[in-house]
């Protein structure tokens, strides 16, 4: 929006290798941030997460100490367009920024949309399994995620829209009765540990390699930074990237 990073949280810069320069401070960690070094920033404003418990009690913080902040969800596309408002409202009167990375990438997103619903059009919708694999475990996850709502609004139907128990606990059995057309996995933290906890308990299991999304090679991990992390000014990447997969074409 063309503001001055005052301050940043290490996990942002170790895992999402986003770069800073001297001036940018560091804040604790996305899930523990430190109210002082925040305080002692004296920032214009602060933003924060709806969905995580610790930003809320910063939200509380931050009013009785009246440093500007706004507590936001950050689940779609249209919640990044919200935040991005607010500070283009600052930082840009223009509206340059806010047309280069909202206005046009939400063209290209209708253009995506509009697209993939044409090449679908007449076709039973594909189905698709959502995970999020861990390091400790694996979980079927809903439009709440960044690749859900893509999923959602391309037209696919999430199997686990049918079986809200799958949210709760993995059920291969579950997952083999419904055979989905494909299997898309999010990581968090090491994707390296994650794919071997897969490995170790999941895809060890016969019935596994019959699946059709396995044998058609429509068992994918998603990467990272378009599905994991928020996209951002790259949500229309995230689209293209959904959409490829759901028309077979290279992603």
């Amino acid at each position: 929006s063309g503001g001055k990073l005052a301050g940043i949280t290490e996990d942002a810069v170790d895992e999402h290798g986003i770069e800073i320069d001297d001036d940018t401070a560091l804040v604790g960690t996305v899930m523990e941030p430190n109210l002082e070094s925040i305080a002692a920033l004296s920032p214009d404003y602060v933003i924060l997460s709806a969905d995580l418990p610790a930003h809320a009690e910063l939200d509380s913080a931050l009013t009785d100490m009246q440093i500007p902040h706004g507590c936001f969800h950050m689940d779609n596309v249209m919640d990044y367009a919200k935040i991005m408002l607010n500070f283009c409202a600052v930082n840009d009167p223009d509206g340059e920024k806010y047309d280069e990375n909202v206005t046009q990438v939400l063209k290209r997103i209708e253009s995506i949309k509009q697209e993939t619903a044409e090449k679908l059009s007449g076709q039973k919708a594909p189905t698709v399994l959502l995970l999020r694999a861990y390091s400790t475990g694996v979980k079927a996850k809903g439009e709440d995620t960044v690749a859900g709502a893509i999923l959602k609004e391309l037209g696919a139907h999430n199997i686990a829209d049918d079986n809200e128990s799958l949210l709760e606990d993995l059920s291969l059995e579950s997952v083999i009765e419904a055979d989905p057309d494909y299997i898309l996995v999010m990581t968090m933290g090491s994707e390296e540990n994650a794919k071997t906890y897969m490995a170790e308990n999941i895809e060890n299991n016969p019935a596994w390699s019959e699946l059709s999304a396995v044998k058609n090679g429509r068992y994918i991990y998603l990467p990272k930074d378009l599905f994991h992390y928020k996209p951002l000014n790259r949500w229309d990447e995230s689209y293209a990237y959904i959409a490829k997969l759901l028309l077979n074409e290279d992603a």
